[in-house]
């Protein structure tokens, strides 16, 4: 009886552990040659619900991590169209164990809004030193 080639065995393991990626391309879609990397995102949501009134207050979470150095991290919001940057963020490290992310905490309250505007889009924007950036959005229900 012939041995199975130990090589084989592990380029085969090597091959199916590589199918677990999400992305097709992870390098080419968070790095830019001659630049560096891009922050990157891990989640972005809310701690209290997704329906809101006006007056009130939405809990957000953002995990995130850079190889490259963070400048800092926006808050803006989109209602009707129309994009506002509502708080920004110096990076402060804030490591979590549970995602072995960075987290940033913070908070937005619901403005009055024109008649007829059922939902408002908040996105985190992470700006990068070297001037790459990685947004994420959520909208929340009015």
């Amino acid at each position: 009886m012939k041995s199975f080639p130990l090589g084989l065995l592990l380029g085969i393991l090597a091959l199916s552990f590589s199918s677990c990626y999400e992305e097709a391309d992870w390098l080419g879609d968070n790095a830019t040659p001659g630049r560096g990397n891009f922050p990157v995102i891990a989640t972005f949501s809310t701690t209290n619900g997704t329906s809101f009134a006006v007056g009130e207050t939405v809990n957000l979470d953002l995990r995130f991590f850079s190889v490259a150095e963070i400048d800092r991290i926006a808050l803006s919001s989109i209602i009707d169209g129309v994009e506002t940057e509502v708080a920004s963020f110096g990076y402060t490290p804030n490591f979590a164990e549970d995602s072995q992310t960075d987290k940033l905490l913070m908070t937005y309250l619901v403005p009055a809004v024109p008649a007829g505007v059922t939902k408002i889009t908040l996105k985190a924007t992470i700006y990068n030193k070297n001037g790459l950036t990685r947004d994420r959005s959520l909208d929340i229900s009015l």
